[in-house]
């Protein structure tokens, strides 16, 4: 076995194996023993001066690439480089290493760089790198759980009621061992806690306030257990400045929870912020929370108006009508509804409220109190709809 195979063998034994579609491009004399690294490198011989190959090199996961800093096309074939293929990660070869090079290199998007010509020891190691950082960065968006925030159109719309036990259906959706999380943005008046029985003598405030420090294990001392599915991020004990939360601070406490859950939900306060309204955007989906009555409709109908003004595609809200009266000869119905907001209705709930009731005063959800229930078989249908609508947007 020799040097390289030896070398490949230990870099493969450590970091896996090197990924497919690995370009390098440079000039006929410095590509002469990088076949021997193995059939996923791509050698293109191209001279300096020469256009880069772009066609050939757009599908590939990883570029190598000559560079010459005297040479001005040599440097706008980086840039062109980091245009076209903005996610790729790229390696920059050089005759002579120098900081001053390294540095405008490093500045121009290049991932590393190594010697010219190659010593295939350090190129199997640039290579190993980048591909650890590709497969950290797929890693990272798979573990993204799916976002949704809930809108009330008015209060006692029971949107908080919706969010939760719409969190632990779709996590009890998903299998045996996922869990939700809902996330209390109604800082002034949120009761998600308490609706769940949990208290925490932390909250959201406290993550709110971590700077640079937010991370899974602040994120567990926080959160409080609802139930065997759902965990809740509390909102501030204290009353605090509406305007007061920072959009930026506030995603990545959202983003955090989505790394550590299999779904969460935000709660969010009935008037509109800037934050807020952020949130609506950032969401993959919101779920509008109403009643069927003429105020509910209308508040429903003006924050529809003002959401698709801001830019947000409509096809994103969905609406649920909660707290409906099945009777024969209802003033108002599910088509008067979406003929009024000029918008569908996805769902109905029905009223329930001596259940409801019963289960908020014990901190539990309808289900650790009635088993089968004509709300729960609805709140199924909703997760199993919405689930529907996530699969799209995916």
């Amino acid at each position: 076995m020799g040097r390289v195979e030896e070398l490949y063998e230990a870099q493969m034994t450590s970091a896996g194996e090197l990924p497919q579609g690995v370009h390098i491009v440079a000039q006929a004399s410095m590509l002469e023993g990088v076949d021997a690294i193995g059939e996923q490198i791509t050698a293109l011989e191209c001279p300096i001066d020469a256009p880069l190959p772009v066609g050939q090199i757009l599908s590939a996961s990883i570029v190598v690439i000559e560079v010459d800093p005297s040479s001005r096309n040599s440097l706008d074939r980086i840039e062109q480089l980091r245009n076209e293929a903005p996610d790729t990660p790229v390696i920059a070869g050089l005759s002579n290493v120098d900081i001053a090079t390294s540095r405008q290199l490093l500045r121009r998007g290049v991932t590393d760089i190594v010697a010219l010509p190659f010593a295939m020891d350090e190129l199997v190691t640039a290579i190993v790198d980048a591909a650890a950082t590709l497969k950290s960065a797929d890693e990272a968006e798979l573990r993204l759980a799916p976002f949704m925030s809930v809108l009330k159109t008015i209060g006692g719309a029971g949107s908080t009621t919706i969010a939760t036990h719409l969190a632990s259906q779709m996590a009890a959706d998903m299998g045996e061992g996922y869990r939700a999380c809902v996330i209390d943005l109604d800082v002034q008046s949120g009761d998600v806690a308490s609706y769940l029985g949990c208290g925490h003598r932390r909250n959201l405030a406290d993550l709110l306030e971590s700077e640079g420090r937010l991370d899974g294990e602040l994120l567990n001392s926080v959160v409080c257990e609802g139930n065997e599915r759902v965990d809740v991020i509390a909102a501030p004990s204290d009353i605090i400045p509406i305007e007061s939360i920072e959009f930026d601070q506030l995603m990545r406490v959202v983003t955090t929870a989505r790394k550590h859950y299999d779904v969460v939900i935000v709660d969010l306060p009935a008037s509109f912020t800037n934050w807020s309204l952020s949130t609506v955007f950032a969401a993959d989906l919101t779920l509008m929370v109403g009643t069927l009555t003429i105020p509910s409709l209308r508040h429903a109908k003006r924050q529809l108006d003002f959401l698709t003004s801001m830019g947000i595609d409509r096809s994103s809200i969905q609406v649920v009508l909660n707290r409906v009266e099945k009777r024969l000869f209802a003033n108002i119905g599910a088509d008067d509804a979406e003929t009024a907001l000029k918008h569908p209705v996805l769902a109905l709930v029905s009223e329930d409220s001596n259940l409801l009731r019963t289960a908020q005063d014990q901190g539990e959800l309808v289900d650790a109190i009635q088993k089968r229930s004509k709300f729960s078989k609805e709140i199924k249908h909703l997760a199993d709809l919405l689930a529907d609508r996530l699969d799209e947007v995916e």
